[in-house]
This record gives C-alpha cells, sequence and structure tokens, in this order.
C-alpha cells in the first residue's frame, strides 16, 4: 500500500487487493458490503443506501461510540452523489461530512469532497487506487483522512478474502 499527500488538499491510496475487479465493484456500491467496510467497524448500527447511477445518492451512517457533545447527534455519516459510473473500473461520487470531523464545526459553509477510485487487474488481484480531493487545507486534515482510508482498506480488504 501508498499513500502520498500531493498537497494539503488530496490524498491518495494505492492498494493490490486479492480479488477481482468485478468483486470489488460491488464491495463498493453493494449497500451491505459497504456497510461491511466503509467505517472500518469503527460505530455500530451502520447503515447504507446506494442509488447506483449518475446523479443517485448513497450515504453510509454509524453510531459512534464517542459521542461528541458539540455535535446534535450520536449518528455520523457520509453521503453524496455519484458522478461518473465505469463498471468495473472507475467510480466517482462527492463527499459530505456530517459527523463532527473538525473543519465542518466552524459554522462555515464546506464545499464537497470529491473520491475517484481506480480498479485495475493486477494477476490475480485488483489494484486499487482511491484520490480524494477537496479536503480543506486545515492543518492535519488530509494525513487524518488518509489514516481513515487506510483503515477503511484494511477492512476492505478482510472481506474481500474470505
Amino acid at each position: 500500500m501508498a499513500t502520498d499527500f500531493p498537497d494539503d488538499t488530496s490524498v491518495r491510496v494505492t492498494r493490490t487487493l486479492p480479488a477481482s475487479r468485478e468483486r470489488l465493484w460491488v464491495a463498493l456500491v453493494d449497500p451491505v458490503d459497504m456497510v461491511a467496510w466503509m467505517w472500518a467497524g469503527w460505530g455500530s448500527d451502520t447503515r447504507a443506501v446506494s442509488d447506483l447511477r449518475v446523479g443517485g445518492r448513497y450515504e453510509v451512517y454509524t453510531t459512534t461510540p464517542r459521542p461528541d457533545p458539540s455535535w446534535p447527534s450520536d449518528r455520523w455519516g457520509f453521503y453524496g452523489y455519484y458522478t461518473q459510473i465505469a463498471e468495473p473500473s472507475r467510480l466517482a461520487y462527492t463527499l459530505h461530512w456530517d459527523g463532527p470531523v473538525g473543519y465542518n464545526q466552524t459554522g462555515e459553509a464546506i464545499a464537497d469532497e470529491a473520491v475517484i477510485i481506480d480498479l485495475e487487474t493486477m494477476g490475480d488481484g485488483t489494484n486499487m487506487t482511491m484520490w480524494h480531493v477537496g479536503i480543506p487545507p486545515v492543518e492535519g486534515a488530509a494525513p487524518e483522512h488518509g489514516r481513515g482510508i487506510e483503515a477503511a482498506f484494511d477492512a476492505l480488504q478482510a472481506l474481500v478474502s474470505v
């Protein structure tokens, strides 16, 4: 796995996973699979929905084990809209945080972030590259996103390695 930060508003994580592109595609868009890996087992009662079409909405919410008194709910999540679907090689979507990630607690309007995932067959596995862009340029935000993506990829690898 390689994680790099081209600038302070983006992170790119690349990992080769022991599964076909088709299996990884299902894991990216199927709500049952999304629940299994997207919060990396961090919360409880995780739920997902996915309307897989350009302009369709997805969302993944979980109940946090560490409620934040400054946030109005113990249900944290993220949601967005699919912007590109090229099964089984590319998926792109917007991402809006609905949980306290620091920079969205300032009372200012925060633009949605974007995620682009490319899948490429590599021998018996698949090389998966995720670009997460549009992270507000707040100190430590991009590296924190990188740690979260790595943990999610660990959970994804466990899911598709079964």
